[in-house]
């Protein structure tokens, strides 16, 4: 028996070790849903957020923010895409959503209903990364731009160029779409859908829908094409839309803006922040709890707050809910996800430990004096313990969080981890699958790391490492092993840095 035929899981099966909350493909989502890790934490925040997002129900409220902040690593854009998920609660492979929370929460029947209570009405969901969907240009209305530019994508309409979504909203109000549309593609020959992108070079069948569609003179239609002008658009315009959008539906019905990297955003960019704090007030106020915002960021908002003057005291009462994500369960994710075993496999490993516990406890005994700060840099605790994350070791955990956070605030690592190449998930799924044919019983080395993180790290280091591993193989005085102390002392000068 190898590694490989230890685990409950294929350890080869495809995981996103990265988040995208743009990842909206069905046999992912059912992957992601049914794999998702409820710790002790996550149960937490999922309680805080639900009774705050049901009590609006009854009570309409103005205090319809939420901030999930947390590092890397915390799960905060996994937990983002949860609650998602679960609020529009579509069917995933043959199932509601919610149901598949059902078993997770089979232990906390109260909570379960809790959720399941949210999802009884209708709900729909815009779900983005607000870097990615922002223009280039980032100025005081950046925001209030993302925002627009995802609300009328999510009615059909254009989003990218506001021009374009503010004439379609405008014909579908007129209740012309479909004969706009088609009056197009009788002069374009191909869909207003497909060509709306391009439209300022399609005026020769614009024009003449237009025309005829709208009853406008050539004269006005061309003067509409022909404005160069940026569209005069404001927060109130934009919250009376929403506003129109949520009339036409359901009493109780729910529309969410659920955002990803906020806080890296806005960043200490004044006026993205005061452009954030009055999108949430006015849609707050005119909406009273039936359009909600959800934001992630990598600090806490008081965090961010406090490199501001007290003017962003109002922006922190926008935000009432508070959820704080940390990366002290991350190993509980890892065990369940990747590490769980097949059961018959269980008996030989407690054995194994009973077998090799003394040599076990003195190879993994950390000393630590009264200055030093990691404290939870641990080995195994018992057998257990050794059970749930063999072939690693708990100390191992602890570090590469340390590592992964250290790499991110330094050089070109820190650019790639923050585009989402890596993640603990795939860094510990990648180490593993490298020993997957040893003996069953093959403890991993810290050292195993260097090779999901190499792509990471500044190419100087990258440099030194190959250039001893050359020196190693051509037997130039170093030893194979030399080149495994060196990529172990590599790895961990990071967090050096960052205690």
């Amino acid at each position: 028996m190898t590694i490989k035929d230890i685990f409950h899981y294929d350890i080869n099966r495809k995981i996103d070790g990265v988040v995208k909350v743009d990842q909206i493909q069905e046999l992912a989502i059912g992957q992601e849903v049914r794999e998702y890790v409820i710790t002790k934490e996550l149960k937490k925040h999922f309680i805080t957020f639900f009774n705050h997002y049901n009590e609006a129900f009854s009570n309409p409220t103005a205090d319809m923010g939420v901030w999930i902040s947390g590092f890397f690593g915390s799960g905060k854009s996994h937990f983002l895409k949860m609650l998602s998920y679960i609020l529009e609660n579509k069917v995933v492979d043959g199932q509601k959503t919610v149901e598949y929370f059902r078993e997770k929460f089979e232990d906390d029947p109260a909570t379960f209903m809790l959720i399941d209570n949210a999802t009884r009405n209708e709900t729909e969901t815009i779900l983005f990364n607000i870097d990615i969907e922002s223009s280039i240009k980032k100025d005081k209305t950046a925001v209030l731009r993302v925002f627009a530019k995802m609300f009328y994508n999510h009615l059909g309409f254009f989003g990218d160029n506001l021009k374009v979504a503010l004439l379609e909203q405008y014909i579908e109000r007129e209740g012309k779409t479909e004969e706009f549309r088609k009056a197009f593609e009788a002069k374009k020959g191909k869909p207003w859908v497909e060509q709306r992108k391009a439209f300022a070079f399609n005026g020769q069948a614009v024009v003449p829908a237009l025309m005829e569609t709208l009853g406008l003179s050539e004269e006005d239609a061309q003067a509409w094409f022909r404005d160069k002008n940026a569209v005069d658009f404001s927060i109130a315009q934009l919250v009376e839309d929403i506003k129109e959008y949520i009339s036409s539906k359901p009493k109780n019905f729910r529309l969410l803006f659920m955002i990803d990297e906020v806080g890296q955003y806005v960043g200490t960019d004044t006026d993205m922040l005061l452009n954030l704090q009055s999108i949430v007030e006015k849609l707050g106020s005119e909406c009273q709890g039936k359009v909600w915002v959800v934001c992630t960021g990598q600090e806490a908002l008081d965090k961010i707050i406090k490199l501001r003057t007290d003017e962003f005291s109002r922006i922190q009462a926008r935000f009432k809910t508070m959820l704080s994500l940390s990366s002290s369960s991350v190993d509980e994710v890892i065990q369940k996800r990747i590490l769980i075993k097949k059961s018959e496999v269980i008996p030989e490993l407690e054995a194994l430990y009973d077998k090799k516990s003394a040599e076990i406890r003195s190879l993994f005994s950390f000393k630590y004096d009264e200055n030093q700060a990691m404290m939870d840099i641990k080995g195994y605790t018992g057998t257990n313990d050794f059970v749930k994350n063999y072939p690693f070791v708990p100390y191992q955990f602890i570090l590469m969080q340390k590592v992964y956070t250290e790499i991110r605030r330094h050089g070109n690592a820190g650019k790639n981890l923050s585009n989402g190449e890596r993640s603990m998930i795939s860094g510990f799924q990648e180490t593993v699958q490298k020993i997957q044919n040893d003996d069953e019983f093959s403890l991993i080395p810290f050292y195993r790391f260097y090779d999901t993180l190499h792509s990471s790290l500044d190419s100087s280091i990258r440099l030194v490492v190959e250039r001893c591993q050359k020196a190693a193989d051509a037997g130039d005085g170093i030893e194979q092993y030399d080149v495994k102390v060196l990529t172990n002392v590599y790895i961990k000068i990071y967090i050096k840095r960052g205690e």
